[in-house]
């Protein structure tokens, strides 16, 4: 398990996850985005598969069919998901 802050632009906050960092990163964001609509009691117009998540620190796109550890993501990581 890693700890990795997830910025989201669209409703302009930042949440901090405990992630597997064995998962497919398409099923990461398909979580992310269900507990943060939960959370916020937002309801997303798109699909969640429509969402990318982008690595700040070297402003690079994770590959959805990797996993995070095959993406190179570490606990500390900055992520924006957009």
């Amino acid at each position: 398990m890693i700890i990795v802050n997830v910025f989201i632009p669209l409703m302009d906050k930042e949440y901090e996850f405990k992630l597997n960092e064995d998962i497919p990163v398409c099923w990461i964001i398909e979580e992310i985005t269900s507990l943060i609509c939960q959370k916020e009691q937002y309801v997303l117009s798109n699909d969640s598969q429509q969402f990318m998540l982008y690595k700040t620190e070297c402003n690079r796109t994770l590959s959805v069919s990797l996993s995070l550890y095959e993406n190179d993501i570490k606990s500390g990581d900055r992520l924006i998901l957009a």
